[in-house]
């Protein structure tokens, strides 16, 4: 009885000793817990140098898709120009411009692309102490009538000593009517299928963006549409560029139209 009295007291301390240690862990993992989750003041110039890269990413991404005729990479079929390999969106009869979805994917391509590249600069923030690890990146761009959208989910933790923090979700969203404009030059394309002999100057004049045409020569022309509603950053305004080339002179056409 006197043995079985002394086993329960020492199950009893034992159990005291487990439930300490508990305590004692629980309160420890709280305290490191408030240690791990840098500030959001001390972040800040951090923040704000990604956003820049974010901004500047899709920027660039938005002004070569637009000189390229709807690529940031070289198009399968193009006109080289002195500073731009420009798509052409009629080739010989057949419509090769572009969809929509294919202008999307160019453009999260490219930020997917260029965004780890700025970011690699954030090592200038190293002598302050902070380290920095960086996930896998995703873009998503959405084109719309009146604006395109950037959603960019791209994890990037922050570490000084002891603290960490992540962010990784940014969006941009640019005031480029690029699927207002992609509608106007496919309706050209679709006028030029119909006849390659004619430009229906009628269409063009009609519309809320400005044209210019450039004959290269008796068969190719490079059309130009500026559209001054349309910012790709600050006054820099959106311009689209696609060439079409035809299997006989479109030249003598279109002197006839202008006059």
């Amino acid at each position: 009885m006197k043995k079985r009295g002394q086993i329960t007291i020492f199950i009893i301390v034992g159990l005291i000793l487990v439930f300490s240690m508990f305590i004692i862990l629980y309160l420890n993992k709280n305290k490191i817990g408030d240690l791990d989750v840098l500030q959001s003041s001390d972040i800040k110039p951090i923040e704000y140098y990604v956003d820049l890269c974010v901004k500047s990413s899709a920027s660039d991404a938005l002004y070569l898709l637009g000189v390229q005729g709807g690529y940031t990479t070289t198009p399968d079929l193009y006109f080289e120009s002195a500073y731009a390999k420009i798509a052409y969106w009629y080739y010989k009869g057949r419509d090769t411009s572009p969809a929509i979805e294919e202008m999307e994917q160019e453009l999260s391509s490219y930020v997917n692309r260029a965004l780890p590249e700025c970011i690699e600069s954030l090592n200038v923030f190293s002598d302050m102490g902070f380290e920095f690890e960086f996930g896998e990146i995703n873009t998503k761009t959405k084109i719309n009538e009146n604006n395109v959208e950037f959603n960019i989910d791209y994890p990037i933790t922050i570490k000084k000593g002891d603290s960490k923090t992540e962010i990784k979700e940014f969006y941009r969203n640019f005031p480029v009517r690029l699927g207002h404009m992609h509608s106007i030059a496919k309706e050209i394309v679709g006028k030029e299928i119909e006849d390659p002999d004619w430009i229906d100057m009628t269409y063009l004049v009609g519309q809320d963006v400005n044209f210019q045409i450039y004959p290269y020569d008796e068969n190719i022309i490079i059309y130009s549409l500026l559209d001054n509603r349309s910012e790709v950053e600050g006054d820099l305004e959106f311009v689209l560029l696609f060439a079409n080339l035809f299997n006989e002179s479109k030249e003598s056409s279109l002197e006839e139209d202008e006059e």
